[in-house]
């Protein structure tokens, strides 16, 4: 709805707006099971311009706009259906504004879900890696303790081999000086 202006330009835009016809594109709708083409057209009569302007607009047929392949950011075609935004008016400011903002945040949404997904990969890969550390830290203690225990062995063995050694020599000198051997 627009009313009279204060000031001379107001009153020429809206004098403008009122003599122009107004014609709506057509917008891409999930919700339409067969697009079909209608244009829809809204034309006013010239009104004096003490009067408010009236418009209303019946959206009810609102069908398919055909942009080209090349226009939509690969982008939006790797996103989930429910994220993907209706295609823009092509004659609409405001709509190729908002797509646009939509196609940025597309973008940043995609390299963040992107991103994600790495660092989930790479945590997986350093969970892995820190289990294999922790099996291997665990299997170099287990190989110590063993390698502690083998050594105690082979000094306590070293140390009864001297010994029984020992024990030999004293006996081959006892052999040696009773009388009568020979």
């Amino acid at each position: 709805m627009l009313y009279k202006g204060k000031d001379q330009a107001g009153n020429k835009s809206s004098q403008k707006l009122a003599s122009a016809g107004v014609e709506l594109c057509k917008l891409k709708s999930r919700n339409y099971s067969q697009p079909s083409t209608i244009d829809h057209m809204i034309t006013t009569r010239r009104l004096p311009s003490e009067k408010p302007v009236h418009i209303s607009l019946n959206l009810d047929g609102l069908t398919e706009l055909n942009i080209p392949d090349d226009f939509i950011p690969s982008v939006y075609l790797q996103l989930d259906q429910h994220l993907q935004p209706l295609q823009p008016c092509l004659s609409s400011k405001e709509s190729m504004l908002v797509f646009e903002q939509h196609c940025r945040l597309a973008e940043e949404y995609y390299k963040v879900r992107n991103e994600i997904a790495l660092l989930q990969e790479r945590k997986k890969q350093l969970i892995a890696e820190l289990d294999q550390d922790e099996k291997d830290q665990m299997n170099a203690s287990h190989l110590m303790q063993e390698y502690q225990q083998v050594s105690e062995d082979n000094q306590s063995l070293t140390t009864y081999h001297l010994q029984c050694r020992e024990h030999l020599e004293k006996l081959r000198v006892l052999l040696q000086q009773q009388p009568g051997s020979s």
